[in-house]
């Protein structure tokens, strides 16, 4: 290990004050491993206020239970891909929270990030029809009105489009094969409220797991390399049709021809802990084995093992090691201790 400190006395709630003192005298990138989401936008919320200027992402785990057959939210995989793809493009100094749930679920890897993108602009000279195709692509689903993030919608030679890291949808006016004009508008009423003049725009893919001819012949020789029996699997025989199923991103795996880690795009980083992360990490780390034990127990012979979707403790404290790591322990006062 680098570097290794534990700072006593440290208040539940005051983390960020910490973390800001630290970012502001070092000079690498900060990654705060929270308890979970509530913490992190609490967090994100307070260095905000501390730091205005800082550079401050965030990378959260999906918001569905291990092993279950439901897929997670295209929000959170757009902004987890928007996260990595920060990582990967700018080396600026940053602060990073995430949470033990995502540090060690296995993702998608760095070619993956820099290759599936689109950048638009004003005055571009963009295919209109190749456009549709790559937002589809990307994992952007077509609806008549743009309501939700991941939405887009076709109206003659407009395109609007719901980007993850966006507070207001997009309307792109094309004139033939060239974009004219790009706006901010309300999703609600629909009406205009932003030009955008001199901006890039970075349309990220809304899902980790992207289907295309590609990634379905891929997904097909891995599910019958691992199944014998994949003709008796209905996910094998979704995904064949372009279908994804409830639940399908739990095999990303096949669909990808490595994955990577979290820490694969947060290299050299100045890592700061809870006082409660071994005993969160080894929470969850079991709650994903109960979770896989109980697919087993239903006979659902087509299942990915953990160590293909998770990283293990050891893993997960070898990557730790590779970076200068702070832990926090809990602030007890006189009073509780008596108490």
């Amino acid at each position: 290990m680098r570097h290794k400190v534990t700072l006593g006395s440290v208040h539940k709630g005051s983390e960020a004050f910490i973390i800001a003192e630290h970012f502001v005298n070092k000079e690498k990138s900060i990654l705060y491993i929270a308890r979970d989401d509530r913490e992190i936008y609490a967090l994100q919320s307070k260095l905000f206020w501390l730091l205005p200027k800082a550079d401050i992402l965030i990378f959260r785990s999906w918001d569905q239970i291990p092993y279950d057959n439901v897929s997670p939210s295209r929000e959170i995989q757009s902004e987890r891909i928007k996260t990595l793809y920060q990582l990967s493009v700018n080396k600026q100094k940053k602060i990073i929270l995430s949470s033990v749930n995502a540090i060690i679920q296995r993702t998608v890897d760095q070619s993956f990030i820099k290759k599936n993108y689109v950048t638009i602009f004003v005055n571009q000279k963009l295919n209109f029809n190749h456009f549709i195709q790559q937002l589809i692509s990307l994992g952007y689903q077509r609806t008549s009105v743009v309501r939700e993030k991941t939405d887009f919608a076709i109206r003659g030679s407009i395109v609007d489009i719901f980007i993850v890291d966006r507070k207001n949808p997009l309307r792109i006016d094309f004139f033939d094969n060239n974009i004219e004009s790009i706006y901010e508008f309300d999703r609600l009423t629909q009406k205009r409220l932003l030009k955008i003049e001199n901006e890039k725009i970075y349309i990220h893919p809304s899902s980790e797991l992207l289907i295309n001819d590609e990634t379905i012949t891929l997904f097909r020789k891995n599910f019958r390399e691992i199944f014998s029996n994949y003709r008796l699997s209905q996910v094998y025989n979704s995904f064949s049709e372009s279908i994804l199923p409830p639940g399908g991103e739990q095999f990303l795996p096949f669909f990808l021809e490595k994955m990577e880690t979290f820490f694969n795009f947060v290299n050299d980083c100045q890592v700061i802990v809870n006082s409660q992360f071994n005993d969160l990490l080894e929470n969850r780390i079991e709650n994903i084995n109960d979770f896989f034990k109980a697919r087993k127990q239903l006979n659902d012979n087509f299942y990915l093992k953990p160590d293909q979707l998770y990283l293990s403790s050891n893993e997960t404290n070898h990557y730790l090691s590779k970076n200068d790591l702070i832990k926090f322990s809990e602030f007890t006062d006189e009073k509780s201790k008596k108490s």
